[in-house]
């Protein structure tokens, strides 16, 4: 499993300070849960992790390994957008492959990988569809496997239920919180709704304006927030 610490982590663009001195810590195995409204820095935060920014102070560190000078194809940290990001062309069985061709993986490592992920995220029977010939449900599902599929230290998910019915987010929620638990994979779990984050995170960060207010786990949120912004955002549920 996988330990993840930030350190006074900046970001400004231009004269807007995206990220202010970010300091936060996520344990071996934790299901942790960001949330805060849009625009509070969310995004940028899991892109800096990612690699795909660079802070402009500060340090990432894994398993107290500094990711500063790793690049993104080393870091070994699996990410699940908002919009999924699945390659339209090509079939569900080649969009999970896809990281592991890129990792030159053997043809018989990557048949073994990708039909344990089609098996595990119920999506026998979809291998050769395109993401246009599947529901919202099962696009998902496939950008999960695509993630999984490089074995990574680290998920990452950014609002990956947010343009959904309530309904059916409760379930694919559930679905991912037990999939984590069962890999027992480190991940961050992004959310502007606080609801979705109470009944998800071990712990949850709550972040406005670039900054973290507070860290905890949902009952102390509930029972004893530290700033008048949780104390708001926990009383209107979500922004």
């Amino acid at each position: 499993m996988t330990s993840v610490k930030l350190e006074n982590i900046i970001k400004n663009f231009d004269a807007i300070r995206a990220l202010d001195n970010i300091q936060w810590e996520i344990e071996d195995g934790e299901f942790m849960v960001l949330v805060g409204p849009s625009g509070c820095g969310k995004t940028t935060l899991l892109r800096i992790i990612l690699g795909f920014l660079q802070p402009d102070n500060g340090r990432i560190l894994m398993d107290e390994k500094d990711l500063s000078t790793v690049p993104i194809e080393r870091r070994n940290i699996g990410f699940v957008p908002q919009d999924f990001g699945l390659f339209p062309h090509f079939s569900v069985n080649k969009n999970i492959a896809y990281g592991l061709k890129f990792r030159k993986w053997s043809n018989n490592e990557i048949d073994a990988r990708v039909k344990y992920l089609l098996k595990i995220l119920k999506l026998d029977g979809f291998a050769n569809r395109k993401p246009n010939q599947l529901s919202w449900g099962q696009q998902q599902r496939v950008a999960l496997a695509r993630a999984l599929a490089i074995k990574p230290q680290l998920l990452l998910l950014d609002e990956p239920l947010s343009a959904i019915d309530w309904m059916t987010r409760q379930k694919i929620a559930k679905e991912i919180k037990n999939l984590q638990k069962d890999m027992k994979i480190t991940t961050i779990y992004v959310t502007h709704d606080i609801n979705e984050a109470l009944n998800l995170g071990q712990r949850i960060t709550v972040m406005n304006n670039g900054k973290l207010e507070q860290c905890d786990t949902p009952q102390n949120l509930i029972n004893n927030p530290k700033t008048p912004f949780v104390t708001y955002f926990i009383g209107q549920g979500k922004l």
